[in-house]
């Protein structure tokens, strides 16, 4: 790995320049501002000179989509890292020759901005992916530098913590100014807020990322690095750096100290090494680590064959650090490799990765079959260690152990878990579905855009204005259209009518603006789910378009209704002021056009109460009745018994598994029409296969509408390519992956649609999985056809810039087609909430992709489930833990990975089907069952009886728990007392 600079880095010949995971790797030095502080001010002068300058200018350093990267003139940053007892400064020059930013908050990445990684534990369970303990993830926004006085259209530099989620970065100093060329970033990072103690030569993992969009609409089009390998979000990707002194020289002390590089051990005997304690830092630990395997010219299975004794005492399984005293092969059988005295299961193999190679022997979750790491911090003694390793494996049998690249690794420990809460002993909450459905509200409307609603003795205000191309916001009609109101009260929610005329022989843009102000009265907000510390915050998730805001004693959310409202949809709240806008609606020459939306009150400022009133406002409340799980055709699957396939399937619950493009295009996943072009055998047998095992699962494959790779796609649609606003056509993530858009009248469409046929039809599956059925990468099509009610509207004078389309609207009628003519046929699984309420009316089953889980705020008014994390799941008690994770979002779960091949039966198997009635953080109640990680007295407000499944904190189901059904009044409630990290599912007989 190169890092820009590094060249320019001194490094003291005498020390030993070594990464935590891998010797002899060079590192990136931050170095010592002495006195006089640095001004964080945006002013770099005092910066010139500083040792170790970090250049981010050159092609690899184009590490995300670099096919969009057309120089350093695009993008290109020069700068400096250093530090001082106070904290941790950055700053950066940018080049940028399109400044664009039109978001805040977590949806900042989707604009001009820069992430700023760090990783003070890097030696801490170095093999782990995921960004946890030890690990921040700042992302600096250099806003859109626009004074207009409008606080919708100004949005001012800011600091967001994507890692921890909901880190109060207030104590962060950070300017943005905008230059000539592009904009400067200045920042200090408390090492307080971080709960570090600096010092010269400590270790530290980190990366700059530098983040371009140049279309007009907001997408994270490419990245530029400090770090050259592709871009992954991944903490391994993090490189070592160290602070220095003044001089931008730093010393890292020896991570590695070898203790043998080859070691050969005859079967039945034994040897005996002797080495130094090394010095092993405050806070870490020595790790003793090697490979070893069984002589084999192949890899092959494994024996009872080493144990090892260190200084007298045996070196136990507890004391394994690298991998579990169990792991689950790939093909599906589980392999013991350590028993709890410490008798090591040794892997054949001519080497020491071939097992790992190999679909026989290799093992799930990224393990190494043949290296063993063990914590034996306190088995070292001062001076002379005595390390007796033993061979058990019979003399006469020829089964002798090579062990190479053994030596203790000096590291941080992982921190201990927390201590878990225990089941609760004292009286419990009672938990039921709300019985009725009326909140004690009162609305008047004052004039033609003032509401006033009442609620809980608290008075909100709604205003409404609109625009005009003459530069005017209008209360309502105007010269170039006329307006009208009409609401009408529901129990729980108001709707409103705005109905305007177009007066003019022109388009004409109208904007709308409905904002409550709450003044000093505002308590808390939540945008599409996301709830700010600091209260300032805009959205334009159509999947959840809401805004909810409260007081101390009541709450207002807005939210759209309509088509052409919720996928042109901002909500905001700015300075206490609670707003939903529409910024892109374009009315036509004497058209007329009635945009709908909701008001939802609630008698307490509870953030639950507001999801499920809206939920119910939106009709939102249908079963959901599959279980899910991605399953394909391959090398892996195919080598299953069917023994292991159908524990996959009835462990996991199954009750559609779904095969995904496992088979290649010219190398490529067949996407697009590419797919009708490769061969279908494997997909057809896998479908025979499940149907002869476990007849009652469903199986679906692979679809998406908007990808193709097949070579000469560009030109044969050439009419329906998706255009950016440079006038480009957009890709996915790669130059060969083309994004199309198919409607019922173009050539893309009807082709498109043929993979449907061959799903259907030549494969014979069930149903199919649509993957970003709404839209993909890019919202906005900017070119034909148009979709008669979109563009960019200049903020400050008003006008439209340029007209574009809505994807989700352009191509709603195609996707309704066949939504509802895969339906008619059997299951249809989708990836993301629907854009639009014609596509949610359809009412079929979505989750929501979690590589992070707050994303299941995004599906929260629709279809509450969580698909699992490709990225931090290996094993079943992985996933368990994502499982209880997407409860405390008040979703339930669908499988992601298949190489999960769960030893029991999970929670899982038991959340679906579910027609939700109420969610809340920790349980979801549905017409058929509850599923739930917290304690409480449960029930349906009747007096049904209750079967009740309870795991523990491993995901395994306690066949014996004690949860008494008891009767109070005449209805029945399951009494649940749960520890942390446990759950249930209570189904309802």
């Amino acid at each position: 790995m190169k890092y820009p600079g590094l060249a320019l880095i001194v490094f003291l010949c005498t020390c030993v320049v070594a990464s935590i995971s891998v010797a002899d790797e060079l590192f990136y030095v931050i170095p010592l501002k002495p006195d006089p502080p640095i001004a964080v001010d945006g002013e770099l002068g005092e910066w010139v000179g500083m040792p170790n300058p970090i250049h981010i200018d050159k092609p690899e350093n184009a590490t995300y989509k670099a096919v969009l990267w057309d120089g350093p003139q695009d993008l290109s940053a020069v700068g400096h890292m250093a530090w001082r007892q106070e904290g941790l400064f950055v700053a950066l020059d940018i080049t940028d020759d399109h400044l664009s930013q039109t978001q805040r908050g977590r949806d900042t990445w989707k604009g001009d901005h820069v992430e700023f990684y760090l990783d003070f534990a890097p030696d801490a369970e170095p093999d782990r992916a995921s960004f946890e303990q030890g690990q921040f993830q700042f992302a600096f926004s250099p806003g859109n530098f626009a004074k207009t006085g409008d606080p919708l259209v100004d949005i001012k530099p800011e600091v967001y913590a994507h890692h921890p989620p909901g880190l109060d970065v207030s104590g962060i100093k950070y300017v943005a100014v905008q230059t000539p060329k592009g904009w400067k970033l200045e920042a200090m990072v408390p090492f307080s807020l971080l709960g570090v103690s600096p010092r010269q030569n400590l270790a530290v993992a980190g990366e700059i990322a530098i983040s371009d969009c140049d279309s007009a609409e907001a997408t994270q089009e490419t990245m530029i690095t400090m770090g050259t390998e592709n871009w992954v979000h991944s903490r391994r990707r993090l490189k070592l750096m160290a602070l220095g002194n003044a001089a931008g020289e730093a010393r890292l002390p020896a991570a590695v100290q070898p203790v043998a590089d080859e070691i050969s051990l005859a079967a039945g005997t034994s040897q005996e090494l002797t080495f130094e304690s090394p010095e092993v830092p405050e806070g870490k630990h020595a790790y003793l680590f090697f490979r070893a395997r069984i002589v084999n010219s192949k890899p092959a299975g494994w024996t009872r064959a080493l144990k090892l004794t260190l200084n007298g005492k045996p070196i136990a399984a507890a004391r394994l650090s690298n991998r579990p005293a169990s792991s689950m092969r790939k093909i599906g059988l589980e392999a013991t490799c350590i028993a709890p005295t410490g008798e090591m299961n040794i892997w054949y193999g001519p080497d020491f990765v071939a097992a790992d190679k190999s679909d026989g022997y290799s093992l799930m979750g990224g393990i190494k079959a043949h290296e063993w790491e063990f914590d034996v911090d306190d088995l070292l003694v001062a001076g002379g260690n005595e390390l007796l390793i033993q061979s058990l494996t019979g003399a006469d049998t020829g089964r002798d152990v090579a062990i190479g690249d053994m030596a203790l690794r000096i590291k941080t420990p992982p921190p201990p878990p927390p201590p878990r809460k225990p089941a609760p002993t004292g009286p419990l909450s009672t938990i039921v579905p709300r019985q009725q459905f009326e909140t004690d509200y009162t609305v008047k409307q004052v004039d033609q855009t003032t509401l006033q609603v009442e609620v809980s003795g608290e008075r909100f205000v709604i205003e409404s204005r609109f625009s005009s191309p003459d530069s005017k916001w209008n209360t309502g009609s105007c010269k170039y259209y006329t307006h009208s109101r009409r609401i009408e009260k529901k129990p729980e929610h108001i709707i409103v009518y705005d109905t305007f005329k177009n007066l003019s022989r022109d388009n004409v843009p109208v904007m709308q603006r409905h904002t409550c102000d709450l003044s000093d009265r505002f308590q808390k907000t939540w945008l599409a789910g996301i709830s700010p510390l600091s209260g300032d915050l805009t959205t334009s998730e159509s999947g959840n378009p809401s805004g909810f805001a409260t007081t101390r004693q009541a709450g207002l959310a807005m939210l759209p209704l309509n088509d052409e409202f919720q996928v042109h949809v901002t909500n905001s709240c700015l300075n206490g002021v609670l707003g939903l806008s529409d910024n892109s609606f374009v009315l036509r020459p004497g058209r007329e056009y009635t945009a709908e939306w909701v008001i939802v009150p609630t008698a307490k400022p509870d953030f639950w109460d507001f999801v499920n009133a809206a939920r119910r406002a939106r009709d939102a409340n249908f079963t959901l009745k599959y279980q899910f799980a991605f399953l394909s055709p391959g090398t892996l699957t195919n080598g299953w018994s069917d023994e292991v396939l159908e524990r996959f399937i009835r462990n996991k619950g199954l009750g559609v598994s779904c095969a995904t493009l496992g088979y290649r295009y010219k190398g490529h996943a067949a996407h697009g029409t590419a797919f009708q072009e490769i061969d279908h055998t494997g997909f057809v047998e896998l479908r025979q296969r499940i149907a002869r095992l476990c007849p009652d699962v469903k199986y679906a494959v692979y679809y998406h509408c908007f990808l193709d790779v097949r070579e000469g796609a560009e030109q044969d649609y050439y009419q329906d390519r998706r255009l950016r606003s440079t006038g480009d056509q957009g890709i996915y993530s790669r130059s060969y992956m083309k994004i199309f858009n198919p409607t019922l009248d173009n050539d893309f469409g009807p082709a498109i649609a043929r993979n449907i046929d061959v799903i259907l039809d030549k494969i014979g599956a069930d149903g199919v999985y649509w993957d970003e059925v709404s839209y993909s990468k890019y919202k906005y099509h900017y070119g034909e056809p148009w979709d008669g009610c979109s563009a960019d509207i200049d903020p400050t004078t008003l006008q439209i810039e340029r007209l574009k389309s809505s994807v989700s609207l352009i191509c709603l009628p195609f996707q309704a087609r066949h939504i509802k003519r895969i339906m008619a046929h059997g299951p249809l699984i989708a990836n993301g909430t629907p854009q639009t309420r014609s596509l949610a009316q359809l009412k079929y089953q979505c989750f929501t992709e979690t590589g992070s889980i707050s994303n299941c705020l995004r599906t929260l008014l629709y279809s509450p489930i969580a698909l699992g994390d490709h990225l931090t799941e290996r094993t079943g008690s992985d996933a368990y833990r994502w499982m209880l994770k997407a409860l405390d979002y008040g979703c339930v779960y669908n499988w992601y990975s298949q190489r999960v091949v769960p030893e029991y039966p999970t929670l899982a198997g038991y959340m679906f089907p579910i027609t939700p009635m109420e969610l809340d953080e920790g349980y979801i109640i549905g017409q058929e069952r509850i599923v739930t990680n917290r304690s409480g007295l449960f029930g349906w407000g009747d007096a049904s009886e209750h079967e009740v499944h309870v795991f523990d904190d491993e995901g395994r189901e306690v066949n014996d728990f004690a949860a008494p059904l008891q009767t109070i009044d005449g209805k029945s409630y399951t009494e649940l007392r749960i520890a942390e990290g446990w759950s249930a599912a209570i189904v309802r007989k």
